[in-house]
């Protein structure tokens, strides 16, 4: 079985037959990469939980990424069926309510949820984008897109992106909701189960797409400033000719780090789109950049820290091979990655150490995990909200 088909969640084919082809197996096949038993840990460090709720019906098996937004003590979560909840995180104690405001939206929610100037940007299930009031749950906008959304809008400064499922790249008014421009890419004929979450500058809006290419954009008129491969698609079929750059680029140095499925991991120069290295490592995340090191969860949930400046490997840790691992984060000094399990593996930035662990749900996390003034929030997908500090 090709290995693109064995990974939980992650393909959608273009035609429906195959998918009615997909439901209708009475058993999945065996996963390409096996999962680890859970390593043994130091026992360094160890989160602590501080607070936990639910976020309604969460994403299911849907298949979508439903990261809640965190910003101060507002914390903003949503499901697939369009329940929408806003919380203060400064309210605690008996007969009282951290809970601001609920809606019911009349569809469901398709993607992570971003909060900016006082709004709350969310898409739909039917394709629509919207602008929603973080006091008072008012919407203050709707625009309707060329398709679902997969990935959380980005904001900066009163400009607003937004990449389609269907290859459209779009750029708003994040005020008035009025469109700027768009941008279309080709799209291969069968595609990775989600889309790349654009990366704004000042000047430039870089995105990845499923035919392989990064592109940037001008963000005052939409044009193409320069396009990148980052892999070549290889192979009769198109499972084989895979080759989604589906993780967001990060910017680290005056550099473009990025990477692909079935591709390479690349650092690019964002002016001219040329690589100054690469490295052979296929991964459906995005990198974390610290200290520059660029850490990759590759397919298999092998994770590999690469010097900055170089691609040279600094370590590999692959005690959590096959466990289906969230993109990276940083908590404080520690990595943290979530898996199929619903545990939290803590490891040592420096070295990839296991120093800890965290059972939070055994259904499984999907969405990455949120860092924000030394707090972890965590979206299971039954819809369980967790919240956590580090303790050594």
């Amino acid at each position: 079985m090709p290995k693109a088909l064995l990974n939980r969640g992650l393909i959608k084919g273009a035609i429906a037959g195959l998918v009615l082809l997909l439901a209708g197996c009475s058993s999945l096949p065996e996963p390409q990469y096996p999962p680890a038993d859970l390593p043994k840990t130091n026992g360094k460090h160890q989160l602590v939980s501080e607070w936990q709720d639910h976020s309604g019906y969460g994403e299911r098996w849907r298949g979508y990424q439903l990261m809640p937004a965190l910003d101060g003590d507002l914390l903003v979560a949503a499901d697939a069926q369009g329940l929408v909840q806003a919380f203060d995180l400064s309210i605690s104690g008996f007969f009282k309510s951290d809970l601001i405001w609920s809606q019911q939206l009349d569809h469901g929610v398709s993607a992570g949820l971003t909060l900016a100037k006082g709004s709350l940007y969310l898409a739909t299930q039917n394709g629509e984008l919207l602008a929603i009031n973080t006091r008072t749950g008012d919407t203050n906008w709707r625009i309707k897109l060329p398709s679902e959304a997969l990935t959380p809008p980005q904001v900066d400064g009163n400009l607003l992106v937004v990449l389609a499922a269907d290859g459209h790249l779009t750029a708003i008014d994040a005020t008035t909701g009025r469109q700027l421009w768009t941008y279309a890419s080709s799209m291969p004929s069968l595609t990775l189960r989600g889309t790349s979450t654009p990366t704004l500058t000042s000047l430039q809006s870089f995105t990845g797409f499923a035919n392989g290419k990064l592109v940037a954009l001008d963000n005052a008129s939409g044009q193409v400033r320069w396009e990148s491969r980052i892999a070549q698609p290889t192979g009769r079929t198109d499972i084989e000719r895979l080759v989604d750059v589906r993780g967001q680029a990060k910017e680290a140095q005056g550099m473009l780090i990025v990477n692909s499925y079935q591709g390479q991991t690349h650092a690019l120069d964002p002016f001219t789109g040329r690589s100054r290295w690469s490295r052979d490592l296929s991964s459906f995340h995005a990198p974390l950049i610290i200290n520059n090191q660029v850490i990759v969860v590759d397919e298999a949930s092998r994770i590999h820290a690469l010097d900055l400046f170089t691609g040279s490997s600094l370590w590999t840790q692959d005690a959590l091979y096959g466990r289906d691992l969230t993109e990276p984060v940083l908590l404080e000094n520690s990595l943290v990655v979530a898996d199929y399990q619903g545990y939290l593996h803590l490891l040592d930035s420096n070295t990839g150490e296991v120093t800890g662990r965290k059972g939070f749900d055994l259904d499984g996390i999907r969405a990455l995990p949120i860092v924000n003034n030394n707090r972890l929030l965590v979206h299971s997908i039954r819809g369980r909200l967790g919240l956590f500090t580090l303790k050594k």
